[in-house]
């Protein structure tokens, strides 16, 4: 006999992704073209080995702004992101891949001077990867690409990638995030390593971000043997009013600024790691605006994280938000 869908159900359900269908947030960082192949057992050698053989091999959108954006189109999010590309054959089949995940592109600029972002990413059996990056658009990404009114015109500014392009730290950024705290949106911000992380930028930026998500890895080459609790004390010192510190297979830690909170890793099978952070920061955003508290949002993220990491590529596989809330009720039970 088939059970029947309880009416009251489906109208708190309804009811609920109609709330967040209101909800917007805007994306600000890298695209990159991400060639993925494995398992990668070395890489050549001139001279003496001078070929290696993978497997396998897939293009997909990566870099973080990519990742976390398409992540969250898959969870149901409105969302828009804003970066920029060459206009090549490759920026167009990044562009396709991200509407066809639902991303609103509008705001990504094509430039005819600029290649766009490439990396090889060299899959390992144990899960890991390395890269051999191009950075191609990256290298001119500045604020002035942008329309200001149409980055701020959302309820969230994430800004993904600090440190992924030269011309998206410092001032500019910090200048752009007052500007949408002003406006009543919520500041979000994560790093990557890119060219190398910048302890000054930084400080300019966090006394404008309400929500800091960072690697305790590139948090450890900034604050050098500071332990990960030491590290988030900093980090509110410097003006980040919440702090979500990502430690790979630990989980991470979130903070408001009393005792930091431990959330593990979900993580049960471990295909390819690409984007794991970025899917959590997805998740996390999206608990957030739901609603839910930071510790919430962080179990959410986790299971966007684990979902990522259980398939090839940076934000694939990704389950509607109610599944993974259902799946983190199950967990937290």
């Amino acid at each position: 006999m088939r059970r029947r869908r309880n009416t009251n159900d489906m109208d708190s359900r309804d009811k609920l992704e109609g709330q967040i269908e209101m909800k917007r947030i805007n994306c600000l960082g890298i695209i990159v073209m991400d060639a993925l192949s494995g398992p990668l057992s070395s890489y050549p050698v001139p001279r003496v080995c001078t070929q290696v053989t993978t497997d396998s091999i897939r293009f997909q959108p990566g870099g973080g702004a990519a990742n976390s954006a398409a992540a969250l189109a898959q969870m149901g999010i409105p969302v828009s992101l804003f970066s920029k590309i060459g206009a090549d054959l490759i920026g167009s089949l990044v562009c396709g891949e991200l509407e066809r995940c639902g991303v609103n592109v509008s705001g990504v600029i094509k430039s005819p001077a600029d290649t766009t972002p490439f990396t090889f990413v060299g899959l390992h059996a144990d899960g890991d990867r390395t890269f051999v990056h191009t950075p191609g658009a990256n290298k001119t990404l500045c604020l002035a690409d942008f329309n200001e009114d149409r980055l701020l015109d959302a309820d969230c500014l994430f800004c993904q990638d600090y440190w992924g392009a030269p011309g998206m730290e410092g001032l500019p950024v910090a200048n752009l995030l007052e500007k949408a705290r002003r406006r009543g949106m919520v500041t979000l911000l994560d790093e990557c390593w890119g060219f190398g992380p910048d302890r000054d930028s930084l400080e300019a930026v966090l006394p404008f971000v309400d929500y800091f998500l960072p690697s305790v890895d590139d948090m450890g080459a900034i604050f050098p043997g500071l332990q990960p609790f030491a590290i988030i004390s900093r980090l509110h010192q410097l003006g980040a009013a919440h702090v979500v510190l990502k430690m790979g297979r630990d989980g991470c830690l979130v903070s408001t600024g009393s005792s930091p909170v431990s959330v593990p890793s979900h993580a049960v099978k471990i295909v390819d790691t690409t984007g794991a952070g970025d899917c959590f920061d997805a998740g996390f955003i999206a608990g957030i605006l739901h609603g839910l508290s930071d510790q919430e949002s962080a179990l959410i993220g986790s299971h966007a994280a684990a979902a990522c990491i259980a398939h090839v590529g940076g934000a694939s596989g990704i389950p509607k938000f109610h599944q993974l809330q259902t799946e983190a009720g199950r967990k937290a039970s």
